[in-house]
């Protein structure tokens, strides 16, 4: 009998444990969740900063509050559950499909963002909305500080860089099994 060359064995490397995949329907129901509250999120954010610009600029301290109190208003009824169900949408997708929740660099980065865009400006942007109100309401003219316009600005920038980052989904994968 002929001696026959055997390629010698590749070491395989250990399998990643897979996470338990969403159904197809389950997966697009929650993406398309995700994505209305995460524009739902990224719109109130813009509609802060225009409101945050026009009542600085406002003549009149009784548009001042009405502005304000507005703007605390969306801050409280629409950022917050807008972001929290955006945040837990993505969670949810990340732990049922390939993309993971910590596997992507782009997933945990925009992680990252959403948290904080969720977390600093309420303990910025709101107080100084409930001191902006009250010095409306008092018939005062003055400016609040730079927190009112600054969380806006910033929960702008920050939310569209997570919109940026779900498009390009840059900077390949982590280490992360999940």
């Amino acid at each position: 009998m002929p001696a026959t060359a055997t390629a010698p064995a590749r070491p395989t490397r250990p399998a990643r444990p897979q996470a338990p995949r969403l159904p197809r329907n389950a997966r697009r129901f929650l993406l398309t969740a995700h994505v209305v509250t995460s524009v739902g999120w990224l719109g109130v954010a813009y509609a802060l900063l225009v409101m945050a610009l026009t009542a600085q600029a406002a003549d009149d301290a009784g548009a001042r509050a009405a502005t304000y109190s507005l703007m605390l208003s969306l801050d409280t009824a629409a950022m917050l559950p807008l972001g929290l169900a955006a945040l837990v949408t993505g969670v949810i997708l990340g732990l049922g499909t390939h993309w993971g929740v910590l596997r992507h660099w782009w997933v945990a980065v925009k992680l990252v963002l959403n948290v904080a865009v969720l977390v600093v400006p309420m303990l910025t942007r709101h107080p100084a909305l409930l001191d902006a109100v009250d010095t409306a309401r008092a018939g005062l003219l003055t400016v609040p500080d730079g927190r009112v316009l600054d969380g806006s600005i910033a929960s702008v920038i920050v939310l569209t860089t997570a919109t940026v980052l779900s498009i390009y989904k840059p900077w390949g994968k982590t280490r992360a099994p999940f």
